[in-house]
C-alpha cells in the first residue's frame, strides 16, 4: 500500500484524519509523552550481539553457525526483525525521538506522531506557528518540524523543517528529498548521547530560525507595490526563471518567448488581483511572491506526458519547481 502503514504500525492526528483513514483523531493537542502513547509507539528495539548464519564448509554443507559481523534489531513487542545491521549501529529508542521535541519548549505540541512498515520508520511531527503576514488579511502560514528516525538505517536521527503535514510514506517522501539541505542529521553510529544532546542544541536554535522565516515575510507583506512595479516584478521574475525578454523580437524565438512571457505575466497578473481581491488586503511583494509559486505549483506541462498529482506535489515540494520558488521570494527580498 502507497501509505506503508501496516497492520503492526501505529498512528495518531490532531484533528485532521489523514486521506487513507487510518490511526486515530484526536480533537486535544498532544504533548509529545501523550503522542507516543497513544500512536501506539512506546514499544522498544534491542540489538543482538550476532545473528545466526549459513556457511559452506569443506564439504560444500551449509550447517547453522553463529556471526558476530552483524546484529538484528528487533523489536520487542512483536518479536519482528526490523533490519540486520553492523555491530557498530547504535538504535535510538522512539521515545528518545520524541523527548527531542522538548528542547523546542515545554509546551511543544504534536500535529501527528506514525510509524510506517512495521515500525521500521519513526515520525514525530511537531506543529509550530501559525501566523499571518502583515498586511496580509487572512493569509496565514503553518510551520511544522518532523523528527524523524530509523531502526533500519534508511533515516538518520533527523530534524526537518517542512511545510508538509506527514500522514504517511509518500508524505514523508514529500517532505524530504531537496528539503535535505535544510535537515539537521546524526547517523546512528559513533556516540549518540553526544549526537542526541547536539540534535538539542540545534532544535533550540530552529525557534530563531522560524523567527527569521516570519521577520522576511513581513518585509515582503508590508512592501507596497503600484501596477507598474508589480508589472515590472513580474517581467524580472520571468526573465530570472526563462529567458531575456526582447521588447521588439526579430527571431522566431525571440518572438515565441515574447508571447510567452505575456502569458504568464497575465496568468500572474490574474492570481495577484483574485487573492487580493479574496484577502482584501494592500497590495504587497508577499501577494506578488505568491501569485507567481501558486501558479509554478499548480502549472501542467504542455508538452510530454501529463504529471499526475502525486509527481507535480512531489516536484512542488522537492523538485525544480520548489527551487524556482525560493529564487522568486530572494528575488523578491532584493527587491524590499
Amino acid at each position: 500500500m502507497a501509505h506503508e502503514i501496516t497492520a503492526t504500525d501505529g498512528a495518531v492526528f490532531y484533528k485532521e484524519q489523514a486521506w487513507h483513514g487510518l490511526g486515530y483523531t484526536v480533537e486535544e493537542a498532544m504533548t509529545p509523552h501523550q503522542a507516543l502513547k497513544m500512536a501506539g509507539l512506546d514499544w522498544r528495539v534491542h540489538k543482538t550481539t550476532g545473528i545466526r548464519t549459513w556457511e559452506a564448509d569443506t564439504e560444500g554443507e551449509f550447517p547453522p553457525s553463529y556471526s558476530d559481523k552483524f546484529c538484528a534489531i528487533l523489536r520487542d513487542d512483536t518479536n519482528d526483525i526490523l533490519s540486520v545491521q553492523s555491530p557498530d549501529y547504535q538504535v535510538v529508542q522512539n521515545y528518545e525521538v520524541f523527548d527531542l521535541a522538548y528542547a523546542l519548549g515545554a509546551d511543544v505540541k504534536i500535529e501527528s506522531a506514525l510509524s510506517l512498515q512495521g515500525g521500521k520508520k519513526i515520525i514525530c511531527l511537531v506543529k509550530g506557528d501559525t501566523f499571518a503576514p502583515s498586511n496580509s488579511g487572512n493569509d496565514s502560514i503553518t510551520q511544522y518540524l518532523a523528527l524523524l528516525s530509523s531502526h533500519d538505517g534508511t533515516i538518520a536521527l533527523s530534524g526537518l523543517p517542512t511545510s508538509v503535514r506527514i500522514v504517511c510514506m509518500n508524505t514523508l517522501k514529500m517532505a524530504l528529498g531537496r528539503a535535505k539541505k535544510n535537515m539537521i542529521r546524526f547517523t546512528h553510529t559513533g556516540n549518540m548521547e553526544d549526537k542526541k544532546s547536539q540534535m538539542r542544541l540545534a532544535l533550540e536554535q530552529y525557534a530563531n530560525t522560524g523567527k527569521f522565516f516570519k521577520e522576511q515575510v513581513n518585509i515582503l507583506s508590508n512592501t507596497s507595490l503600484n501596477t507598474e512595479q508589480i508589472q515590472k516584478f513580474f517581467l524580472s521574475v520571468y526573465e530570472l526563471l526563462e529567458s531575456p525578454i526582447v521588447a521588439n523580437p526579430q527571431t522566431e524565438k525571440e518572438y515565441k518567448n515574447y508571447l510567452n512571457a505575456t502569458v504568464l505575466v497575465s496568468k500572474w497578473s490574474a492570481g495577484f488581483d483574485e487573492e487580493r481581491k479574496e484577502l482584501n488586503a494592500p497590495a504587497s511583494a508577499w501577494m506578488a511572491v505568491n501569485a507567481v509559486t501558486k501558479e509554478l505549483q499548480h502549472r501542467i506541462p504542455t508538452k510530454g506526458r501529463k504529471t499526475g498529482w502525486e509527481n507535480r506535489a512531489y516536484n512542488n515540494l522537492m523538485g525544480s519547481n520548489q527551487d524556482d520558488s525560493i529564487a522568486v521570494a530572494n528575488h523578491a527580498l532584493a527587491w524590499c
